[in-house]
Protein backbone atom coordinates (compact mmCIF):
# COMPACT_ATOMS: atom_id res chain seq x y z
CA UNK A 1 0.00 0.00 0.00
CA UNK A 2 1.43 3.38 -0.96
CA UNK A 3 1.60 6.44 1.25
CA UNK A 4 -1.10 8.22 -0.80
CA UNK A 5 -3.56 5.35 -0.28
CA UNK A 6 -2.78 5.24 3.45
CA UNK A 7 -3.33 9.01 3.77
CA UNK A 8 -6.68 8.79 1.94
CA UNK A 9 -7.92 6.05 4.27
CA UNK A 10 -7.08 8.22 7.35
CA UNK A 11 -9.50 10.99 6.35
CA UNK A 12 -12.06 11.52 9.11
CA UNK A 13 -15.49 13.11 8.87
CA UNK A 14 -17.37 14.88 11.69
CA UNK A 15 -20.08 12.77 13.37
CA UNK A 16 -22.56 15.67 13.34
CA UNK A 17 -21.57 17.16 9.96
CA UNK A 18 -20.73 14.12 7.75
CA UNK A 19 -19.54 16.23 4.80
CA UNK A 20 -16.88 18.08 6.79
CA UNK A 21 -13.39 16.59 6.88
CA UNK A 22 -11.59 16.84 10.21
CA UNK A 23 -8.55 15.70 12.09
CA UNK A 24 -9.94 16.47 15.55
CA UNK A 25 -11.19 13.82 17.94
CA UNK A 26 -12.97 14.20 21.27
CA UNK A 27 -10.47 13.46 24.02
CA UNK A 28 -13.14 11.64 26.04
CA UNK A 29 -15.14 9.50 23.58
CA UNK A 30 -12.68 9.65 20.63
CA UNK A 31 -15.40 10.66 18.12
CA UNK A 32 -14.28 12.69 15.11
CA UNK A 33 -15.57 16.29 15.27
CA UNK A 34 -15.19 19.47 13.26
CA UNK A 35 -14.22 22.85 14.70
CA UNK A 36 -17.92 23.87 14.96
CA UNK A 37 -18.62 20.89 17.23
CA UNK A 38 -15.46 21.14 19.32
CA UNK A 39 -15.63 22.70 22.77
CA UNK A 40 -12.38 23.79 24.38
CA UNK A 41 -12.21 22.58 27.98
CA UNK A 42 -9.33 22.83 30.46
CA UNK A 43 -8.34 19.26 29.53
CA UNK A 44 -8.58 19.65 25.75
CA UNK A 45 -11.22 19.55 23.04
CA UNK A 46 -14.43 17.63 23.68
CA UNK A 47 -17.58 17.08 21.67
CA UNK A 48 -20.77 18.87 22.72
CA UNK A 49 -22.41 15.60 23.81
CA UNK A 50 -19.63 14.81 26.30
CA UNK A 51 -19.68 18.37 27.66
CA UNK A 52 -23.48 18.26 28.05
CA UNK A 53 -23.27 14.90 29.82
CA UNK A 54 -20.64 16.25 32.20
CA UNK A 55 -22.76 19.32 33.04
CA UNK A 56 -25.82 17.20 33.86
CA UNK A 57 -23.97 15.87 36.91
CA UNK A 58 -24.31 19.28 38.58
CA UNK A 59 -28.06 19.69 37.99
CA UNK A 60 -29.91 17.53 40.51
CA UNK A 61 -33.03 19.60 41.23
CA UNK A 62 -36.45 18.00 40.96
CA UNK A 63 -39.62 19.82 39.86
CA UNK A 64 -40.60 20.08 43.53
CA UNK A 65 -37.30 21.85 44.25
CA UNK A 66 -38.05 24.43 41.57
CA UNK A 67 -41.50 24.96 43.08
CA UNK A 68 -39.93 25.43 46.53
CA UNK A 69 -37.43 27.93 45.11
CA UNK A 70 -40.18 29.92 43.42
CA UNK A 71 -42.35 29.95 46.55
CA UNK A 72 -39.45 31.02 48.79
CA UNK A 73 -38.35 33.83 46.48
CA UNK A 74 -41.96 35.02 46.10
CA UNK A 75 -42.58 35.07 49.87
CA UNK A 76 -39.35 36.92 50.67
CA UNK A 77 -39.73 39.35 47.79
CA UNK A 78 -43.00 40.81 49.07
CA UNK A 79 -41.58 42.45 52.24
CA UNK A 80 -38.24 43.19 50.56
CA UNK A 81 -39.89 45.12 47.73
CA UNK A 82 -42.02 47.01 50.26
CA UNK A 83 -39.01 48.09 52.32
CA UNK A 84 -36.83 48.96 49.35
CA UNK A 85 -39.77 50.72 47.70
CA UNK A 86 -39.93 52.98 50.76
CA UNK A 87 -36.38 54.07 49.95
CA UNK A 88 -37.69 55.35 46.62
CA UNK A 89 -39.02 58.38 48.50
CA UNK A 90 -35.56 59.53 49.57
CA UNK A 91 -33.87 62.29 47.68
CA UNK A 92 -32.75 61.34 44.19
CA UNK A 93 -29.03 61.07 45.04
CA UNK A 94 -29.55 59.27 48.37
CA UNK A 95 -32.00 56.89 46.78
CA UNK A 96 -29.41 55.59 44.33
CA UNK A 97 -26.68 55.35 46.98
CA UNK A 98 -28.90 53.34 49.34
CA UNK A 99 -31.39 51.56 47.09
CA UNK A 100 -29.04 49.87 44.61
CA UNK A 101 -26.86 48.17 47.28
CA UNK A 102 -29.95 47.26 49.33
CA UNK A 103 -31.69 45.77 46.30
CA UNK A 104 -28.56 43.82 45.35
CA UNK A 105 -28.21 42.49 48.89
CA UNK A 106 -31.89 41.51 48.89
CA UNK A 107 -31.42 39.65 45.59
CA UNK A 108 -28.45 37.71 46.97
CA UNK A 109 -30.39 36.91 50.16
CA UNK A 110 -33.44 35.74 48.19
CA UNK A 111 -31.30 33.52 45.94
CA UNK A 112 -29.59 32.00 48.98
CA UNK A 113 -32.88 31.30 50.75
CA UNK A 114 -34.34 29.77 47.59
CA UNK A 115 -31.24 27.56 47.26
CA UNK A 116 -31.70 26.42 50.87
CA UNK A 117 -35.42 25.80 50.30
CA UNK A 118 -34.47 23.35 47.53
CA UNK A 119 -32.13 21.43 49.79
CA UNK A 120 -29.13 23.05 48.09
CA UNK A 121 -29.89 21.24 44.84
CA UNK A 122 -29.38 23.07 41.56
CA UNK A 123 -31.36 23.05 38.37
CA UNK A 124 -30.62 24.53 34.97
CA UNK A 125 -33.59 26.88 35.31
CA UNK A 126 -33.26 27.64 39.03
CA UNK A 127 -32.06 31.17 38.36
CA UNK A 128 -35.07 31.83 36.16
CA UNK A 129 -37.51 30.49 38.77
CA UNK A 130 -35.93 32.64 41.49
CA UNK A 131 -36.09 35.77 39.30
CA UNK A 132 -39.72 35.04 38.40
CA UNK A 133 -40.60 34.66 42.09
CA UNK A 134 -38.78 37.89 42.93
CA UNK A 135 -40.59 39.86 40.21
CA UNK A 136 -43.99 38.33 41.00
CA UNK A 137 -43.57 39.12 44.71
CA UNK A 138 -42.61 42.70 43.85
CA UNK A 139 -45.64 43.08 41.56
CA UNK A 140 -47.99 41.73 44.25
CA UNK A 141 -46.46 44.02 46.89
CA UNK A 142 -46.46 47.11 44.68
CA UNK A 143 -49.99 46.43 43.42
CA UNK A 144 -51.35 45.92 46.93
CA UNK A 145 -49.74 49.15 48.13
CA UNK A 146 -51.07 51.05 45.16
CA UNK A 147 -54.63 49.75 45.66
CA UNK A 148 -54.54 50.39 49.41
CA UNK A 149 -53.35 53.96 48.93
CA UNK A 150 -56.11 54.58 46.36
CA UNK A 151 -58.73 53.13 48.71
CA UNK A 152 -57.42 55.28 51.57
CA UNK A 153 -57.63 58.43 49.46
CA UNK A 154 -61.11 57.59 48.15
CA UNK A 155 -62.43 57.05 51.69
CA UNK A 156 -61.47 60.58 52.75
CA UNK A 157 -64.04 63.40 52.71
CA UNK A 158 -63.86 65.60 49.58
CA UNK A 159 -62.78 68.72 51.48
CA UNK A 160 -59.51 67.06 52.55
CA UNK A 161 -58.63 66.17 48.97
CA UNK A 162 -57.84 69.65 47.73
CA UNK A 163 -54.50 70.43 46.07
CA UNK A 164 -51.60 70.86 48.46
CA UNK A 165 -53.21 68.73 51.14
CA UNK A 166 -50.78 66.78 53.35
CA UNK A 167 -52.97 63.71 52.80
CA UNK A 168 -52.29 63.80 49.07
CA UNK A 169 -48.57 64.24 49.75
CA UNK A 170 -48.60 61.27 52.14
CA UNK A 171 -50.43 59.11 49.63
CA UNK A 172 -47.86 60.01 47.00
CA UNK A 173 -45.15 58.68 49.29
CA UNK A 174 -46.64 55.19 49.34
CA UNK A 175 -44.09 52.86 47.76
CA UNK A 176 -46.21 51.08 45.14
CA UNK A 177 -44.61 51.20 41.71
CA UNK A 178 -42.03 53.96 42.16
CA UNK A 179 -38.39 54.28 41.08
CA UNK A 180 -37.17 52.45 44.20
CA UNK A 181 -39.44 49.52 43.32
CA UNK A 182 -38.06 49.43 39.77
CA UNK A 183 -34.48 49.51 41.05
CA UNK A 184 -35.34 46.63 43.40
CA UNK A 185 -36.69 44.51 40.55
CA UNK A 186 -33.73 45.14 38.23
CA UNK A 187 -30.86 45.02 40.76
CA UNK A 188 -32.47 42.18 42.71
CA UNK A 189 -32.80 39.99 39.62
CA UNK A 190 -29.27 40.75 38.50
CA UNK A 191 -27.87 39.89 41.94
CA UNK A 192 -30.02 36.77 42.30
Amino acid sequence: MSQVQAAESDILFCNVHPTVETSLRCNKCNRPMCTRCAVLTPVGYRCKECVRGQQQIFYTATPFDLLAQGAASFAISIPASFLIGLMGNLGFFLMFIITIPAASAAGVFIADMAHRAAGRRRGQTSWLVVCAGLVLGAVVSGGAQFILSLLAIMSLPPETLRAGSPVIGLAGMMPGFNLGWLIYVIAGCIAA
